[in-house]
């Protein structure tokens, strides 16, 4: 027979016209396939035909087998009808290796593992297909990267390095939607770690910049080189009472949004809270107040002045400090060009007549005090035909019940007056008896 009367790939016999016992040719190619195909092996790359082979087995010969198999290497050798049987593969031959669970292809030279190497292929395409752009892709809706346990002979640590060949390129990760570009992180163009925004996969916003070098922070820009955190905008810290905002023009707004206390706390209970200030070239100049907890006291270094002349108090009628300490006598406005209807001071002596000095104390103290009633001050003002209000004050004008106070230094200019009447009186006493006298 020739070989034009065996197929190609498997070497199996044609059944030839006018052949005799044409059942003894089908036969042999029958048990031919059933070496071949779906074709398992015990080992392959053996070197030595096993002792007692089982009707059925085959094996995969090395390159120099000994025995039986010495005439045959790198062949399928099967046994069967008590006898060896060889087949020389050809490439892309694949059978189930018994003794490594495994498939093998043969490419030609050597027997491999379907799948176990995949090294420096051009394209990986799982769920879709891969393509120049994109030679690896995935369409799937779940993705796991598990790190390999110490258990299994891992470390138990799990890293994704993206490598970029030079500073200006991009190593980066990007988020879409319908196909446009809506985040991005990573190195993009720099070495600082970046978290970038786009509203329309064109047009990117750094949201987030840290730089390699002190890990310095910026948001919305880059960082400073000075500053750990720079942020481009408004700070706020939002809570369900509350929030805390800073502003991008360096003011600070603080709220609590069912009322109550607004605080503003020191690192630790005790710390002295300190509000400083710096000049017109950014320089600290002083602490301009200074708050301590633990004394209880408040310390300014700067003047204290109201916004506008004449419109604010310090303390009030119900709420009233309890001493003040001062180097020098208070200092009160009294400038004429303030002031208009200035008269003078009409019976001052019986207004004099009418108040009633007293001692007292008060109800949450032990000291005794001198002093007058404003319940009483207000009557006499009234009974001489005075405003009251040029003495007397109220806490609340609308409420009757609320707490009553005194303008005491008003009485200077009521003493002052009297004591100018008296002395006018006086002085004519004295020129009658020099007058007396002399005649």
């Amino acid at each position: 027979m020739s070989t034009e009367d065996f197929t190609t790939k498997l070497g199996l016999p044609y059944l030839l016209p006018n052949q005799a016992q044409k059942h003894v040719t089908l036969n042999e190619s029958l048990r031919s396939l059933d070496c071949l195909v779906m074709a398992s092996v015990e080992a392959i790359g053996a070197m030595t035909p096993p002792n007692a082979p089982v009707e059925g087995e085959a094996w995969i010969t090395g390159d120099a087998p000994t025995g039986a198999w010495s005439d045959h290497p790198q062949k399928l050798a099967a046994y069967r009808d008590g006898a060896w049987f060889f087949y020389p593969p050809h490439a892309g031959w694949r059978v189930w290796d018994l003794g490594d669970a495994a498939f093998k292809v043969f490419d030609g030279a050597d027997w491999a593992a379907i799948g176990a190497d995949v090294q420096n292929i051009d394209y990986i395409g799982l769920g879709t297909m891969a393509d120049d752009n994109t030679p690896f892709s995935l369409r799937l809706n779940t993705a796991l990267m598990a790190a390999l346990g110490a258990q299994d002979g891992g470390t138990g640590d799990i890293r994704l390095t993206l490598n970029k060949e030079a500073e200006a390129d991009v190593g980066a990760m990007v988020f879409q939607s319908g196909w446009q570009g809506r985040a991005e992180l990573g190195l993009v163009g720099d070495q600082n770690f970046s978290i970038r925004v786009s509203e329309n996969g064109a047009d990117w916003q750094n949201a987030l910049v840290v730089e390699p070098e002190g890990g310095r922070i910026g948001m919305g820009t880059d960082p400073s080189a000075i500053d750990q955190l720079t942020v481009a905008g408004r700070i706020r810290v939002t809570s369900d009472d509350g929030f805390f905002l800073l502003r991008s023009d360096g003011t600070m707004d603080m709220a609590r949004q069912n009322g109550g206390a607004v605080y503003l706390r020191t690192r630790s209970n005790g710390s002295t809270l300190n509000f400083g200030v710096t000049d017109s070239a950014g320089t600290l100049t002083n602490t301009a107040l200074s708050i301590q907890p633990d004394s209880a006291n408040i310390y300014a270094s700067f003047t204290v002045a109201p916004a506008e002349t004449g419109t604010l108090d310090l303390g009030g009628a119900s709420r009233v400090w309890r001493n003040v300490f001062l180097t020098n006598a208070p200092t009160v406005s009294s400038d004429a060009r303030m002031k208009h209807g200035i008269d003078d001071l009409p019976d001052a002596e019986r207004l004099i007549d009418s108040l009633r000095p007293v001692s007292f104390y008060r109800n949450d103290q032990a000291e005794l005090h001198f002093g007058f009633i404003a319940q009483e001050v207000r009557a006499a003002l009234q009974a001489v035909g005075l405003d009251h209000a040029a003495l007397w004050h109220q806490a609340d004008p609308d409420d009757p019940q609320s707490v009553q106070a005194l303008r005491q230094e008003e009485l200077i200019a009521v003493l002052v007056s009297a004591v100018q009447k008296l002395q006018s009186r006086l002085d004519r006493i004295e020129t009658a008896l020099f007058a007396e006298t002399a005649d």
